[in-house]
């Protein structure tokens, strides 16, 4: 699989050049199908990386209804250090969108994080279920997570939570702005150093260029407790990083 996964950003590549010019499939019914697809220098996930400071491919799915149903499917490849014996992230989630009047939009729904092969320490394979609720007004989006079995296999820890803030702005000419700022709550979890960690905010701040469809970004991201998560050389998994990524939909 470690073949396989190394391979995949330029197997993905290739296929970006056929969805160039793609556009969502109307299925009937009201129903579409779309994608998108990200080459990145680094998976970043709540501030923290997930390929230990290397490069990840990412192709997610979504069929989406006009009454603003909608399920998804979105997958990554991540280091087997950060979850042991594991090399992929397949993501599962549903829910429903759609406008709630006053200029406000509502995104409920729940998302299964999936990691085959992996040994947890629970036994068995990594993963993770989260109940989310999000609002968004004009350029902000305000959204809660919460977990309510052991978060990420990890014994004891129900009832971890997360609040994600976002705001992005249209700069003009195929330019954007993008800030984001998170709390993550945690329970019986402890860092690299083995002491506990009960909390962490995340944040990111970034520019992204649409190029015909194409969109590449650029930005800074990191958390205020950098050595939750481990990595191969010791080095703080949240550190402050430079995130560059080409992505399309199609």
């Amino acid at each position: 699989m470690k073949k396989t996964l190394l391979a995949l950003p330029f197997a993905l590549a290739a296929c970006f050049a056929g969805f160039a010019h793609a556009e969502p499939t109307d299925l009937g019914g009201g129903f579409s199908l779309s994608g998108n697809a990200t080459i990145t220098n680094d998976y970043r996930f709540r501030g923290y990386s997930q390929t230990d400071f290397r490069p990840a491919a990412q192709l997610g799915f979504d069929l989406t209804h006009s009454s603003g149903f909608y399920l998804g499917n979105w997958n990554s490849n991540v280091s087997d250090f950060v979850f042991t014996d594991g090399n992929l992230e397949m993501d599962f989630y549903g829910g429903w969108k759609g406008e709630v009047g006053g200029g406000f939009s509502l995104d409920a729904g729940v998302l299964h994080y999936y990691y085959p092969g992996s040994s947890s320490p629970k036994g068995g394979n990594y993963n993770n279920t989260d109940l989310y609720l999000g609002a968004t007004y004009g350029a902000f989006t305000l959204k809660y997570s919460y977990t309510p079995s052991d978060f990420f296999s990890t014994p004891d820890s129900k009832g971890t939570w997360y609040l994600d803030g976002t705001a992005n702005f249209d700069l003009g000419d195929g330019w954007g702005l993008v800030g984001h700022l998170g709390y993550q709550k945690l329970k019986n979890q402890t860092d690299m150093d083995g002491d506990s960690i009960g909390h962490y905010v995340d944040y990111k701040l970034g520019v992204t260029k649409d190029i015909k469809g194409w969109v590449l970004g650029l930005a800074a991201v990191g958390a205020t407790k950098d050595n939750w998560l481990p990595t191969k050389y010791g080095h703080p998994s949240g550190r402050l990083g430079a995130v560059f990524a080409v992505s399309r939909t199609f």
